[in-house]
């Protein structure tokens, strides 16, 4: 979940820019095939012998921290109560509502804390709330075993404040291969009668799917009841975005919130004023505007339009509203936003570790699943300020795929030749972070 873990960077006095650090690993880097290496732009980071670490370049520093904001910012900014465990039941990391629950001694029970077990919290569940955390340790295990994409369940215990209800929600987070659970608390309902609670029934979690897609393209739309859909409709406004359409910038108040049908929507971490790198993209299978939905009223990214197309946007307002008044619509982008936080954990990784050519293969990939065209336009100098690499690197590579047969483009224009053959020249981050087909809510 951070990923500033995945590799130590030292800030060395006079290394703060790439005229620098060039000079500097043209001094310390004596292999021609490394240098060659180096001035394609495939190595982003050299050891220093002197102290036996890697010192990251200033493009890829920005990349990890960028994204390591990004990502805690997701989390502590959820207003619900959230804990990621790793396939042991070891709780990974809470976010700044669970602790404040913990800490007020209200959550008993499966309220545990950073680095304690939490299948072993369910196990020792005592009273009327043990058939409830045998029912959660059920559900975690089959999320993480892939037997189910999502468990909610209506939970009872007793705490300091006596009876008290919420909702669990357990959905799945993968990265290279590895499963870790996300646990958000949310409904938290004090109940003043101290007798055993009545009528607490399991969430009703079933409805049509194939009617849902059929009547919007955004697909996170399309997992809601047709109920909670139809009470968005008249809040819900068509708009057309157009190429290089910059939605919201950093610090900047969000007053819409878009869901996007046809046209990709890049995320980028704004350093300095100047420099950017995409962090996120998002398509029909999110929503921009996460930070509404997540308890905040500005934007932390440039939200920057990367083609042509259509888009339902709301008012910040309606949609804060109706927020409140759907479960279903909150579980849908607390789903949504899971997935995007493991695609921005895995994005700075992808990076940091592969060369240059895959990283274009998995970004034009990505871009070709929000699509609805194989052929779109996209500038190498564009390019490169999305992959955070020099635009050298990025006709160097672009040009070792147009010689495959894989792709092919002039002037901007660039066509997917072999959608299989990019895969398969792609590293394997697109898989972690290829989209999956919903389910209705």
């Amino acid at each position: 979940m951070n990923p500033e873990s995945l590799l130590t960077s030292r800030r060395r006095s006079g290394l703060e820019t790439e005229a620098e650090f060039t000079r500097w690993v043209r001094q310390v880097v004596k292999g021609a095939a490394e240098l060659q290496a180096f001035e394609a732009g495939q190595i982003d980071a050299v050891m220093d012998a002197g102290t036996n670490r890697a010192v990251l370049s200033p493009l890829a520093r920005t990349a990890l921290q960028g994204s390591n904001r990004f990502v805690r910012a997701l989390l502590d900014a959820l207003p619900v109560e959230a804990c990621v465990l790793d396939a042991a039941g070891t709780v990974v990391t809470t976010n700044r509502a669970w602790r404040t629950f913990v800490d007020a001694g209200a959550g008993a029970g499966l309220g545990v804390r950073e680095g304690a077990n939490f299948l072993a919290a369910c196990s020792d569940a005592i009273g009327i709330e043990r058939a409830h955390a045998t029912a959660v340790a059920r559900g975690f295990r089959k999320v993480l075993a892939g037997v189910r994409q999502e468990y909610s369940r209506q939970y009872v215990c007793s705490g300091r404040i006596g009876y008290w209800t919420c909702t669990l929600t357990i959905a799945p987070i993968i990265s290279d291969g590895v499963i870790h659970g996300l646990i958000t608390r949310e409904n938290v309902r004090a109940i003043r009668d101290a007798g055993a609670p009545r009528g607490v029934r399991p969430t009703n979690a079933g409805a049509s799917a194939a009617m849902s897609r059929a009547r919007t393209r955004n697909r996170l739309l399309a997992t809601l009841p047709d109920k909670e859909y139809e009470r968005l409709l008249s809040f819900l406004e068509p708009v057309k975005l157009r190429y290089g359409q910059v939605l919201y910038e950093p610090g900047e108040r969000i007053e819409y919130v878009y869901f996007p049908i046809d046209c990709p929507v890049s995320l980028l971490s704004v350093v300095d004023g100047d420099q950017s790198l995409e962090v996120g993209l998002v398509g029909a299978e999110g929503m921009i505007g996460t930070p509404l939905a997540l308890g905040g009223t500005t934007s932390s990214v440039r939200a920057l339009v990367q083609g042509n197309g259509t888009a339902v946007r709301m008012h910040a307002e309606h949609f804060q509203k109706r927020l409140k008044r759907s479960p279903a619509l909150r579980r849908a982008l607390l789903k949504f936003i899971g997935e995007l936080m493991m695609q921005v954990g895995q994005n700075a990784a992808c990076n940091r570790f592969h060369v240059m050519e895959k990283r274009l293969a998995r970004w034009l990939l990505m871009m070709r699943e929000r699509l609805a065209s194989s052929s779109f336009y996209l500038t190498h100098g564009f390019l490169a300020d999305m992959l955070g690499a020099r635009r050298e690197s990025v006709t160097v590579s672009a040009h070792k795929l147009k010689r495959q047969k894989l792709i092919s483009y002039n002037r901007g224009n660039i066509t997917i030749l072999d959608r299989r053959g990019l895969e398969a020249a792609c590293c394997s981050c697109f898989q972690q972070i290829k989209i999956v087909a919903p389910e209705s809510g």
